[in-house]
């Protein structure tokens, strides 16, 4: 007795025509979504949609002579390869994965990739589906910049300054180098506003914005923090060269040109001989402004040029290296040295911070009224 094996004819027909229509369903879903679709097998690519050609700016035709690895830029390359589910058993991609690309004009976009293994044609391949996030990162990075960003001046704001600062310390405590901070105060602002126009004070604040990004170095972070107040954070400095960075600041101010002459007072604070924490180097820094813009005069305090030799100050710096010694330390971080990306968590406090910033200043300026000198 013979035993057929074959399916009829017709269920043959049958399966068929339904695979067709589903393959058909699938390409107007993907022709149809704004997605773009790339399906490989291996590494190289056997289709693409619309919205793949429109993303990367090549032809259909060009894709599918390409593998989608050659599209993505070179500092992406690694992670597709780490992560490429060429197996189902090897299929693991992170979702929401963001990766760069290379347009066929050269052009780098941002795309947020996601890929799942699918039987395509009866044989096993990955979908890549692709949203182009170009311009919300670039909104992103905007948005970012313009929260750090004094937008009179172009200078960093107070919650660059906070951030950096804080960044300083920890760095500071790891690696025992010492770093100091300049609090500067625009002098004669209000008498500039009220006889020249609030015009010629914005310039006049714009002309010392100018002036601090001439003196310091690109290392060095400065920002304005109030009404006429700035702040100059350099990384690695002592108070004597801090000091020589001060008197660099006024004596380019002299040399401005433009009426109204201007001048600065200048305060300085040393980590870890002026304090330890972020409060204690403010109030040292706050303090020697005080009294420089109360006497008048453009010349450091006693007690700046006293820090610059004395013994007491040196010996609190070898103290504080002797405490970083009898710890182990571990290795400096290689980010840069504004740590504008680093210690997000310390800036949860950094309102509070704000606050207690502005009172000092608020109190300060009251002692300078009621004495006359502004």
């Amino acid at each position: 007795m013979r035993t057929n094996i074959r399916e009829p004819g017709q269920e043959v027909l049958a399966r068929e025509a339904t695979r067709r229509e589903s393959a058909a369903t699938f390409y107007r879903l993907a022709e149809a979504v704004g997605a773009a679709i790339f399906i490989c097998e291996g590494e190289q690519l056997r289709y693409v949609n619309h919205a793949a050609e429109t993303i990367t700016d090549y032809t259909r035709e060009e894709l599918l002579t390409m593998n989608f690895g050659t599209l993505v830029s070179s500092g992406c390359r690694e992670l597709i390869g780490s992560r490429w589910p060429v197996h189902p058993e090897d299929a693991e991609f992170a979702p929401h994965q963001e990766l760069k690309i290379l347009t066929k004009n050269g052009t780098e976009r941002c795309l947020d990739v996601t890929a799942a293994m699918i039987e395509f044609d009866g044989v096993s391949t990955t979908l890549i589906s692709a949203f182009n996030i170009t311009e919300c990162k670039r909104a992103e990075e905007q948005a970012q910049l313009l929260a750090m960003t004094d937008p009179l001046t172009g200078l960093g704001n107070y919650r660059r300054m906070f951030d950096v600062l804080n960044a300083e310390i920890e760095r500071s405590g790891r690696t025992g180098r010492s770093f100091a901070l300049l609090l500067l105060d625009l002098d004669r602002l209000k008498e500039i506003n009220d006889h020249y126009g609030h015009l010629v004070g914005s310039r006049a604040l714009c002309r010392l914005g100018d002036a601090l990004r001439v003196c310091c170095r690109a290392i060095d972070t400065v920002a304005r923090y109030g009404g006429d107040e700035f702040s100059v954070i350099l990384p690695e400095t002592t108070v004597r060269a801090a000091g020589v960075v001060a008197s660099r600041i006024r004596k380019e101010l002299a040399k401005d040109s433009q009426p109204p002459p201007l001048s600065v007072s200048i305060g300085i604070g040393t980590y870890p001989q002026d304090g330890e924490t972020f409060e204690t180097l403010l109030q040292t820094a706050d303090r020697e402004l005080y009294d420089m813009k109360s006497r008048g005069t453009g010349k450091p305090s006693w007690s700046v040029h006293s820090r610059m030799t004395s013994p007491a100050g040196l010996a609190h710096q070898e103290n504080f290296s002797d405490k970083l010694s009898s710890k182990r330390l571990p290795r400096d971080s290689a980010s840069s040295p504004t740590g504008l990306n680093r210690s997000r968590g310390l800036a949860k406090d950094g309102n509070y911070r704000a606050d207690r910033l502005r009172q000092s200043s608020v109190w300060r300026r009251k002692r300078i009224d009621e004495g006359g000198t502004k």
